[in-house]
């Protein structure tokens, strides 16, 4: 695909190629990562800045645990003699793109293993760690409070504050010192001003538990992504309905013109003008290749990309359906290696071991993470790092990218325009417009590295993989996409899947089809009783007569939907915000902001 690398500075995007090749070559080496994060914060994005600290944070503090797993080592041999080796192995076009990608440099896991000798590194010292320490904190803390992170910038200023620095780091302390008091004013000035003018300024405490904990990073296409497909080009369209054919035979996949709905409000009084929905995003829609009768189930897709935030639960590990009861004709298979993974059938199961359970066979750590999560808010949040984790999984099992899984590589992310986005757009700790993905320490940045850690994998040896510009795309691409199902206990959701056919049908507050989920997911065409009666009775009689007794005609686009229909305009628009990316336009939804 084109390059977007002449939207951000050329001599920041070339400091980061050559960052990155040091760093995937001298992967526990914290300085690396340092040296990266205040590149990447200068390219306006503070978390993957955030991030690089960290990691830095973690292998410095190696210094002073002589029983880390992770100790901090750095290369001895120059990196020039290195890239020297490397580039006759090296087969990628000389061109500016192939330079910025991740996935082109070849050093880090293309490099064998054995050939990689202790005599080869040295240990980083206790005068590198006071050396640098100070930087880190101040970028990690910097960065995260420009993501909105303001629990965790709090607390790592607080951690940091009680550490001694070299000369390098005497910096670092007016700078902790300055950001705990913003944190803590902005803090009171929010709550005064939720609180009305009748409050006085002593009546507002600080408490740190208050603090946002999570905040938002830029929704695109990062520079160096070289993994994401032109989705409205032939081929795509072409490749997509090749795969549809047996899926939903009677459907195909078109290029559809939507209303743009970046920067406009749920609550917005003018979002209908029609000076204001002007602008169109081309997008991928389902369409009926003929004419399709009430009641006709279209499209049948199953998925092994799935998870249930239920610890202990009696859902199928692959595909999250209901396990067969005892003495039946068909029954479950539990896995020899696993102390609790159990799967709906012995079909189930072989496809798990092909598509991700390889990876994980045994790994008892994994069971735990983001599962039976009190907080109902937290819940749908940890479901999607659970996606992200089988993702990771799949990947490692089928030895592909992530980004490249068939279930993964297709979907749509909400992605802003990089152009309409410069990199200092964050200047004055103003987010931009494309800072709409949710972004915390704990789901992006922590998580992710303990699952690469539960998975027997070094979270640092793996960043040409796993590095959290990937870990981001893929939430940008589950948010938006995935289904789910919830608790008939508590109402919250409990199971959630990618079916990446499935989302490609469009949002509609009057779809033309409903959908259901057992072990896979289905559309079933309404008949006229299940439809949206919306409109006055002339109009809806009309809509009635123009399907001629179909649910829906030869041509007509295929609507699923992602919120509950039974709501207001307002509160369906704020509830499906995430997922479309900004107010629903449908027609439903316009007429009925009309009426209001």
């Amino acid at each position: 695909m084109a390059s977007r690398n002449h939207f951000l500075d050329p001599e920041l995007v070339s400091k980061r190629v050559k960052a990155t090749e040091s760093l995937l070559n001298d992967t526990h080496n914290p300085i690396r990562h340092l040296e990266r994060g205040k590149i990447h914060l200068a390219l306006g994005f503070p978390d993957l800045a955030a991030t690089d600290a960290y990691r830095a944070l973690t292998l410095f503090d190696s210094v002073l645990d002589s029983e880390s797993e992770f100790p901090a080592r750095k290369r001895i041999v120059p990196d020039a003699l290195w890239n020297c080796a490397i580039s006759v192995d090296e087969q990628s076009e000389p061109n500016s793109d192939a330079s910025a990608n991740d996935s082109d440099v070849s050093i880090g896991s293309d490099v064998d293993e054995a050939s990689e000798s202790d005599s080869e590194f040295e240990d980083v010292t206790l005068s590198d760690y006071h050396e640098h320490i100070g930087n880190v904190y101040t970028l990690l803390v910097a960065s995260l409070a420009q993501c909105g992170c303001m629990r965790d910038a709090y607390d790592f200023c607080i951690q940091g504050l009680k550490l001694e620095y070299g000369a390098e780091g005497n910096l670092a302390q007016p700078f902790l010192e300055k950001s705990i008091k913003e944190i803590q004013d902005a803090y009171v000035n929010q709550r005064r001003l939720r609180a009305g003018p009748d409050v006085r300024d002593g009546d507002i405490q600080f408490d740190p538990a208050g603090l946002q904990v999570q905040g938002y990073a830029r929704r695109v296409v990062y520079p160096w992504n070289a993994h994401e497909p032109d989705r409205n080009s032939p081929e795509i369209v072409r490749f997509l309905n090749e795969r549809l054919q047996n899926i939903a035979p009677k459907c195909e996949v078109r290029t559809v013109n939507l209303p743009a709905l970046h920067g406009l409000e749920a609550d917005a009084e003018n979002e209908s003008n029609p000076e204001n929905r002007e602008e169109v995003s081309v997008q991928l829609g389902l369409f009926a290749k003929e004419d399709i009768i009430p009641g006709e189930t279209i499209l049948h897709e199953s998925s092994m990309l799935t998870a249930t935030n239920r610890l202990h639960d009696d859902l199928c590990d692959a595909c999250n359906s209901p396990l067969p009861e005892l003495g039946s004709a068909e029954p479950s298979v539990a896995c020899d290696n696993c102390d609790d993974t159990v799967f709906c059938s012995e079909r189930c199961y072989k496809l798990a071991c092909e598509t991700y359970h390889g990876a994980i066979c045994g790994e008892e750590g994994l069971a735990s993470i983001g599962k039976d999560i009190q907080n109902p808010k937290d819940k749908a949040d940890y479901l999607y790092l659970l996606l992200v984790a089988r993702a990771f999984a799949m990947a490692e099992t089928q030895k592909v990218h992530p980004l490249d899984l068939p279930e993964v590589k297709y979907i749509w992310g909400d992605f802003h325009r990089i152009e309409d986005d410069p990199c200092d757009a964050w200047a004055g700790r103003l987010p931009p417009p494309s800072a709409t993905l949710p972004f915390s320490f704990q789901l992006n940045i922590l998580q992710p590295m303990r699952i690469l850690e539960e998975m027997g994998l070094d979270p640092f040896d793996s960043l040409r993989t796993y590095d959290t510009w990937v870990v981001n795309t893929l939430y940008a691409k589950f948010r938006g996409t995935a289904s789910g199902r919830l608790s008939t206990w508590d109402g919250g959701p409990e199971v959630c899947a990618v079916h990446p056919l499935w989302c490609l049908a469009n949002h509609s507050c009057d779809p033309n089809v409903r959908w259901e989920w057992g072990g896979e997911i289905t559309f079933v065409a309404r008949n006229e009783t299940e439809r949206v009666q919306w409109g006055s009775s002339e109009e809806s009689e009309r809509r009635k007569n123009d399907r001629g007794g179909f649910a829906i005609k030869k041509d007509e686009e295929i609507l699923n939907h992602y919120c509950d229909l039974a709501l207001v305009v307002k509160e369906r628009r704020e509830w499906a915000m995430g997922a479309l990316g900004g107010p629903c336009q449908c027609s439903r939804c316009v007429w009925e902001e009309s009426q209001s």
